[in-house]
């Protein structure tokens, strides 16, 4: 037994819609299949279709499933792990490119070379020398492409041979251009250190380092390095999100929800907060000055997130920006609606945002706790407060903040472009008509 949840192969709608690894097993409890998805039910369910609708070798595998097992995770990153972990660890028969790749592939850094390389490679077809730095195996090509590509956005890197002229990765800010000159060069090796501390797993010490590079520069007035190393923090914690080693998962099946608990724990001490938050709101707006403007409520329950309760709204009392009354217009409309009531309110902005949608809730009548969540500096305001609460960015409690203030963000602007290109389509229609 892996450690994580089994369930009949007839009860696969009841897998969740969250990431992470699923593992096949055959009538004698063997593993012969591992994969990963960003929703276990989503992926799961597809193998589920009427035999002539698969490949031949598709629905031979879904003939042998008996038992279902599966993991959540937090992240695409962590259910890469472990998926790779787990086929390493069971070979299963059924994941062919892992069992039958005699060179498994790997991430290779040539550290100690003028121009040090970030490359894909397999093994059998080079020497380790001294000052190489190996990352892998990985279960195949695509996975590590995946992982490089989302990396490379946060801490560019050279795979160019030649100093002749810059390449196409130069002029997509996706290479630092070592080649131009010995501060390019020092430089690069300086950020290629991060990428190394990444891969070897080293995350939180990462952030750490980052945090305090971002306020000397900060306090030395050196704003554009501050903001730069601002969005790097941005972009690791993006895809990192806290990633967490596959023994953790194997250890303990119930991690995810584990985690979460302690984030809403930590919260509540925090704000000070009377009782645990087992449900949070968040809200957000989306506009283009002022037009098609668009609201979002999204909800975490026990710190997951529970899609089946978020709501949208659009925007039908202004198409002028004004974030205040159109949060005003949206808390109000929420409140008319018999939904439950969260234990914790959050809203996507600074004091002028809480003061709206406090003077709401008193409206109301209705006494629960309500926070804003900065972007700027991620500060954290509460109403009558003249001074923000500002946590350490790799706090589980500004994660959580984050992830759900990311979420409603996300919903309210896919909304939002929804409508406009709905608007858009009209305006053609009628013009061709």
């Amino acid at each position: 037994m892996i450690g994580g949840k089994i369930i009949d192969r007839k009860k696969y709608l009841s897998l969740p819609q969250t990431p992470g690894v699923y593992i096949y097993r055959d009538n004698s409890g063997k593993v012969i299949y591992v994969g990963k998805s960003v929703s276990l039910r989503s992926r799961v369910s597809s193998y589920f279709k009427p035999p002539e609708k698969l490949l031949p070798k598709t629905a031979k595998l879904v003939e042998e499933i008996r038992k279902i097992e599966y993991i959540e995770v937090e992240t695409e990153v962590e259910s890469l792990l472990l998926e790779a972990n787990l086929i390493k660890k069971y070979l299963p028969k059924y994941n062919i490119v892992v069992k039958d790749d005699k060179s498994p592939i790997y991430i290779k850094i040539d550290y100690n070379s003028d121009v040090p390389k970030v490359l894909a490679v397999r093994k059998p077809k080079y020497k380790i020398k001294r000052g190489d730095y190996i990352f892998g195996p990985f279960p195949s090509s695509k996975t590590v492409t995946y992982f490089l590509k989302n990396i490379r956005r946060v801490i560019p890197f050279c795979t160019h041979t030649s100093d002749q002229r810059p390449c196409l990765y130069v002029h997509l800010g996706l290479c630092p251009d070592p080649y131009r000159s010995e501060t390019n060069r020092l430089l690069y090796k300086k950020n290629l250190k991060i990428l190394i501390k990444f891969l070897s797993g080293k995350y939180r010490k990462i952030i750490t380092d980052l945090n305090k590079q971002m306020l000397a520069a900060s306090k030395n007035q050196k704003f554009e390095d501050a903001l730069n190393i601002k969005k790097q923090i941005e972009g690791l914690t993006y895809v990192t999100q806290k990633v967490r080693y596959p023994e953790e998962y194997l250890k303990s099946p119930n991690l995810l929800s584990d985690l979460n608990l302690q984030k809403i724990k930590g919260l509540k001490k925090i704000l000070n907060l009377s009782t645990t938050p087992k449900r949070i709101e968040c809200y957000d707006i989306s506009n283009f000055q002022g037009t098609n403007a668009t609201g979002s409520m999204v909800v975490l329950t026990n710190g997951a997130p529970d899609k089946s309760q978020y709501r949208r709204f659009r925007i039908k009392t202004m198409d002028t920006p004004n974030d205040f009354a159109m949060h005003k217009e949206m808390l109000t409309r929420r409140l008319k609606n018999a939904w439950p009531l969260p234990d914790l309110f959050v809203i996507d902005g600074g004091k002028g945002q809480v003061s709206t949608a406090y003077s709401v809730l008193r409206n109301n009548n209705i006494n629960i706790p309500l926070i804003g969540l900065a972007k700027r500096l991620e500060e954290i305001f509460l109403p009558n407060e003249p001074k923000p609460i500002l946590l350490e960015r790799n706090s589980p409690a500004l994660l959580l903040l984050q992830q759900i203030r990311d979420e409603s963000h996300r919903f309210a602007i896919t909304y939002h472009r929804n409508l406009r290109q709905k608007k858009q389509f009209e305006r053609i229609r009628s013009i061709v008509s």
